[in-house]
């Protein structure tokens, strides 16, 4: 499949499904992908698994939507809604996927740097606080 014009598009899922929204999506003939993080968190005397989404209750799907259908997406078992800028899917910028892809490891593992400590600087890099600075009062896997 010619994917020079496939880009990448964010997929809300059913809380904990993502895997089973991506097994279901590439059933269809997706694309899809979902970066996750190491966790060490235990809870209530149970481990957590070793790896958890990094953004819990969504995965990315490519497609080039000047070729391929995109409604289905929304019936597919595991998802909730693909999302949207009023009525067309709302398209990643180019190159964060990749980029995410470029990070992870072959299990799609991205190891994130944990260099941030209680009462140390923050500033915050975009959305409605951008360029704001703030100290970081507590930390956790999550």
């Amino acid at each position: 499949m010619d994917r020079c014009n496939a880009s990448w598009f964010a997929v809300q899922t059913h809380g904990g499904k993502e895997y089973l929204a991506i097994a279901n999506l590439e059933r269809q003939g997706f694309e899809a992908w979902c970066p996750m993080i190491a966790t060490q968190q235990r809870s209530n005397r149970k481990a957590q698994p070793p790896k958890l989404p990094m953004f819990p209750r969504y995965v990315f799907v490519k497609r080039d939507l000047s070729k391929q259908r995109w409604k289905p997406i929304d019936g597919t078992f595991g998802v909730v809604r693909l999302l949207r800028t009023g009525d067309r899917p709302a398209v990643l910028p180019r190159g964060l996927v990749s980029r995410l892809i470029e990070l992870s490891d072959e299990d799609g593992v991205i190891e994130l740097e944990n260099s941030l400590q209680p009462g140390d600087q923050a500033r915050v890099m975009s959305g409605a606080f951008d360029d704001w600075i703030g100290h970081v009062v507590e930390m956790s896997d999550q």
